[in-house]
């Protein structure tokens, strides 16, 4: 720095230099050729709001609609695809990145908070969630409502207002954004002693929640109560994972640095309120998803994973300080070191869930070019108010309806609600809630094959596209001799997928 740079000056450059390096992933991964496919109901079930389709009613929703009705609302300014759904998911990711580096430069100073958001950002993990996951619009509101929580120079009562308000939209959007709220009014209400705005923070926020709920329910009935709040109770799980070991396949080398910065502030003491916020909000976050319900889903970890970064950065931190400040440290460089290497090796490999079906750290694995090929297919093979049969993204991309939407729980959402009616909340949960989720699909896969196979023999869907080997969750598996013998030809073959259409009239409607 010149003797002509104020320190305000030097500030805003590192800023601005900070946010181009924050930008370059989000670019990259835009203009990267392959997509992550996962979770791609919610892509289609954007689009179906935005063309007037109810959720609860018209397609299975297990969540608040909050992020589907903003989500619409773009989609209708800007087109539904698969470019305009990504901006406005990086774009949500850009702002976690610039809010982790915002929240670590009050927690631990400029250093942690740079190395805080480029590990957010360059995180596989969020590379393989590019295109759109409600967790990338929950993390950066839990981020912010902790940011207003160190605010001690903040009016109590105004404080108390906006966390309440910062925390019902995040619920809005997916209800487990209030793992964290305890933890902030816990915080407030002891570190600040203000266990009156702590209290009518927390008010506030269930009378908005219940206000909120009540107008979902006059709007969608009881379908909103069972999806949103019953359902997730009698869903199954996966029985085939150690759910409390699932972050070591999913962080990578966030693990080995969230280590030494737990040890970084356990050996130097730092146990400043504002650190143990932070370390109260991961501890409360991992309880939930790693023991009370546990997870085998890797996006649920988009929520903590600004905090875990955070606590990974002191640890990027220290260890650069002592490589700087070498021989002095040497113990902590070598158990760093060795620390690392182990866990990318073994503990926490860099090769892992992110690497899936050919992608290479969370980039790919369906080529872009691909999918608006099929996309155009089918979009010119069936009319805009046809249902057709094919793969959630292909239906986002070609703006048709999906005559089973979401078939991964709709099976199991129609036995949980019969089960449910029949013989009360209790029984369901005894039989479904401790099933295998995989198991209970394959188990209940008859309340779609059987409208599936009828829609085709009756005329009533006219294209068709199996789900692929290349899909996580491949379902969809009409057999071919099915629909050859129901009129159905294949009219275009791509590297994974292949577009059949009706030739000629279907044999029940010739009867």
């Amino acid at each position: 720095m010149t003797s002509r740079d104020s320190p305000l000056q030097d500030s805003a450059r590192i800023g601005a230099w900070l946010i181009v390096v924050l930008a370059v992933p989000r670019i990259l991964r835009m203009l990267y050729p392959e997509i992550w496919v996962e979770d791609d109901f919610y892509l289609e079930s954007a689009w179906l709001v935005s063309v007037g389709m109810r959720p609860y009613l018209d397609f299975v929703q297990p969540h608040m609609p909050l992020l589907e009705w903003i989500a619409a609302g773009y989609l209708k300014l800007f087109g539904a695809s698969y470019l305009s759904i990504e901006l406005l998911n990086e774009a949500a990711i850009f702002a976690t990145s610039i809010l982790t580096y915002a929240l670590a430069r009050r927690v631990a100073g400029r250093p942690t908070a740079i190395a805080a958001s480029m590990l957010y950002a360059y995180s596989s993990l969020v590379f393989r969630y590019h295109a759109y996951e409600r967790e990338c619009f929950v993390a950066p509101l839990i981020l912010l409502g902790a940011i207003v929580t160190l605010d001690d120079t903040m009016p109590a009562m105004r404080q108390a207002v906006i966390l309440a308000a910062i925390f019902f939209v995040a619920c809005a959007i997916k209800l487990t954004a209030v793992i964290p709220f305890p933890v902030v009014l816990l915080f407030i209400a002891v570190a600040y002693r203000r266990v009156a705005s702590a209290a009518i923070s927390g008010a506030i926020f269930m009378l908005a929640m219940a206000t909120f709920s009540a107008i979902l329910y006059r709007l969608y009935g009881n379908e909103f109560i069972f999806q949103t709040f019953v359902f997730h109770f009698l869903k199954g799980r996966d029985l085939g994972l150690n759910t409390a070991l699932f972050p070591r396949m999913i962080l990578d080398v966030m693990v080995p640095l969230f280590v030494l910065g737990c040890w970084q502030i356990f050996a130097d003491r730092i146990f400043n309120r504002s650190v143990i916020m932070l370390l109260a909000i991961v501890a409360g976050e991992y309880a939930f998803y790693g023991v009370m319900s546990p997870t085998a889903w890797a996006h649920n970890y988009l929520e903590p994973l600004p905090f875990i970064a955070i606590v990974a950065g002191v640890g990027a931190v220290a260890l650069a300080q002592a490589i700087l400040t070498l021989p002095d440290r040497w113990p902590l460089v070598v158990g760093g070191m060795a620390l690392i290497a182990i866990c990318i090796l073994w503990i926490s490999p860099i090769i892992n869930e992110n690497w899936l079906h050919g992608a290479v750290y969370g980039f790919g694995f369906v080529p872009r070019a691909e999918i608006s090929q099929i996309a155009d297919a089918l979009r010119a093979a069936s009319k805009p108010d046809d249902d057709v049969i094919a793969p959630s993204f292909i239906c986002f991309e070609a703006n048709r309806r999906e005559l089973i939407r979401y078939p991964e729980t709709y099976g199991v959402y129609r036995e949980a609600k019969a089960e449910y009616e029949r013989d009360g909340f209790f029984a369901a949960r005894r039989r479904m809630g401790t099933a295998d989720f995989f198991q209970l699909i394959s188990d209940t896969r008859h309340y779609w094959t059987d409208q599936m196979r009828a829609a085709i023999a009756s005329g009533k869907v006219s294209a068709v596209i199996s789900d692929s080997p290349v899909q996580l969750l491949p379902l969809v598996l009409v057999p071919e001799d099915f629909l050859s013998s129901n009129g159905f030809r294949p009219t275009l073959t791509t590297d994974h997928f292949v577009l059949w259409t009706r030739t000629g009239t279907p044999p029940a409607a010739k009867q």
